[in-house]
């Protein structure tokens, strides 16, 4: 197996743990209160879009921007489905439940949500020049600045 799916599917299963974690602590603990059940599901979004900044960031010192964005996409759309389809199961709910139209919502969400998660993280790895590009970048400069230089024959 390719390193890189491996990756990539690790980071699904990370993410995909946090979302079951707080569905389980709801479930579990017979939180009844929706502010309580909120707030736990909040905290376990805010987490993956943690994770998923971290990710951005560490991806972008490492690939370029293409391979970045198509990896963690695939780990945004994975994880978007089995959280909106999987995840309900795991504590015995449906998750059609609230019709399909209520589905398609939750993955959208799930998918913007992490994609501008992953993103973010990439953009500071850009303003602080330690992107591959940047990187790639200054090694040219400093080369450059290395070499003499020739006078141009006239």
């Amino acid at each position: 197996m390719n390193r890189r799916w491996l990756r990539v599917g690790l980071l699904t299963l990370g993410i995909f743990a946090i979302n079951v974690i707080a569905r389980v602590v709801t479930k579990v603990g017979d939180i009844t209160e929706q502010s309580t059940q909120d707030t736990i599901a909040y905290t376990g979004l805010g987490t993956v879009c943690l994770v998923l900044a971290v990710s951005g960031a560490w991806w972008a010192v490492r690939y370029p921007f293409s391979r970045m964005f198509f990896d963690l996409a695939a780990v945004v759309v994975a994880f978007s489905f089995l959280a909106v389809l999987v995840g309900p199961l795991v504590v015995g709910n449906s998750p059609f439940d609230g019709g399909l139209e209520s589905v398609v919502s939750q993955i959208l969400v799930y998918v913007g949500i992490g994609l501008v998660a992953a993103l973010l993280g990439f953009a500071a790895m850009v303003t602080l020049g330690k992107d591959w590009k940047s990187r790639g970048l200054k090694r040219y400069e400093e080369s450059y600045h290395r070499r003499p230089h020739r006078p141009a024959r006239g």
